[in-house]
C-alpha cells in the first residue's frame, strides 16, 4: 500500500472526517472544469442570485496555496481537501455550495472522489484561441512565468493527460494553447468519470453565459427552478451582465506581435494539436 492509499484509509476511518462528511450529507457541491479567463467570476456572481446557494469564486482556503506542489504530491491534495476545503464547505449553512475557481480540476477532483464525495461539475468552455490570447496578453505562460506556475498546469506535470516531451521548444502562445487543450481533455475525462458514478455534469459555453437567456437557462438546469422564478431573475441577470467582471484590461502587458493573422495562429495551434494527438469532441 503506497503513501497515498495509507493516508486515504486513515482519513476515511477517522471520526473527525466522518463528522465532516456527515455534515455534507444532503448538500450539493458544485465545482468547475474550465481554463480560467472564461467567465468564472461572472458565473459565481450569477449563481449567487439564487436563494439558498453559497456561490464563491476563489475563496479561502484557496486551491492556489497548494496546486503547484500537489502536482507531484497527491497526498498533499488529499489532505487539503479533507482537512481544509471540505471543512470550510461544511461550515456554510446553504444547501448548495458552488465554487467556480478553475483550480479544482488541477489535482483536486480525484481526491474528492476518493474521499467518497460526489461533486457536480460545470464544464465551462470558451473558444481556445480567445483564452490562449488572453493568457498570452497577461503574460501568464504555462511553465514559464511565475504567476502561471501558481495557477496553471505545465506540459511535464505528472498528472497531465496531454504531456509534451521537450516542451521548451514551444513558443509562449503555443504553451497557452496547449493548456487549453489539456483542460478540454479534462472536461472529457472528468465528465465520463462522474457520469459513470451517477453524478451530474452541466456543459456551458461562454457565449451562453454572457446572455440573459443563456444564463437563465443555466440556472434553470442547475436548480430546476420554476419558469416564473427564472423570469424574475432575468432582470437582475441582465443588469449583472451589463458590467465587465474581471476583464483585467489594465494589466494586459503583451500583445501578439503585429496581431498575428489567423492563418499563422492556426498553424501554431495545429502543430500543438498534432504534437499531443489531440482530437477534441465538439459539443452539440
Amino acid at each position: 500500500m503506497d503513501r497515498y492509499s495509507r493516508l486515504l484509509k486513515r482519513i476515511r476511518t477517522s471520526s473527525a472526517f466522518g463528522a465532516v462528511k456527515a455534515s455534507l450529507e444532503g448538500k450539493r457541491l458544485i465545482f468547475t472544469v474550465t481554463t480560467g479567463r472564461s467567465g468564472t467570476a461572472l458565473l459565481s456572481a450569477l449563481l449567487s442570485l439564487v436563494p439558498g446557494v453559497a456561490s464563491l469564486h476563489e475563496p479561502d482556503p484557496n486551491f492556489a496555496l497548494v496546486m503547484r506542489r500537489a502536482q507531484t504530491n497527491r497526498a498533499l491534495a488529499l489532505k487539503f481537501m479533507a482537512y481544509e476545503k471540505l471543512v470550510a464547505v461544511a461550515g456554510f449553512k446553504e444547501s448548495v455550495y458552488c465554487e467556480t475557481s478553475h483550480l479544482f480540476c488541477k489535482g483536486f477532483f480525484e481526491p474528492t472522489l476518493d474521499l467518497g464525495i460526489l461533486p457536480e461539475l460545470i464544464l465551462l468552455k470558451r473558444d481556445r484561441r480567445k483564452v490562449a490570447k488572453s493568457l498570452f496578453e497577461l503574460n501568464t505562460i504555462p511553465g514559464r512565468t511565475p504567476l502561471a506556475l501558481i495557477y496553471y498546469l505545465k506540459p511535464d506535470d505528472p498528472s497531465v493527460f496531454l504531456p509534451v516531451e521537450d516542451w521548451s521548444r514551444l513558443n509562449d502562445y503555443q504553451l497557452c494553447y496547449w493548456y487549453c487543450l489539456e483542460i478540454e481533455k479534462r472536461m472529457e475525462v472528468y465528465e465520463r468519470a462522474l457520469l459513470e458514478r451517477g453524478g451530474r455534469c452541466y456543459r456551458l459555453r461562454f457565449e451562453e453565459l454572457v446572455t440573459p437567456d443563456g444564463a437563465a437557462g443555466l440556472l434553470e438546469r442547475l436548480f430546476s427552478l420554476p419558469r416564473e422564478s427564472v423570469e424574475r431573475l432575468k432582470e437582475p441577470l441582465a443588469k449583472l451582465l451589463e458590467r465587465p467582471i474581471n476583464a483585467k484590461k489594465e494589466i494586459k502587458v503583451r500583445r501578439l506581435k503585429e496581431e498575428l493573422p489567423s492563418e499563422t495562429l492556426a498553424e501554431l495551434e495545429r502543430e500543438v494539436e498534432e504534437l499531443v494527438g489531440f482530437k477534441g469532441v465538439e459539443w452539440e
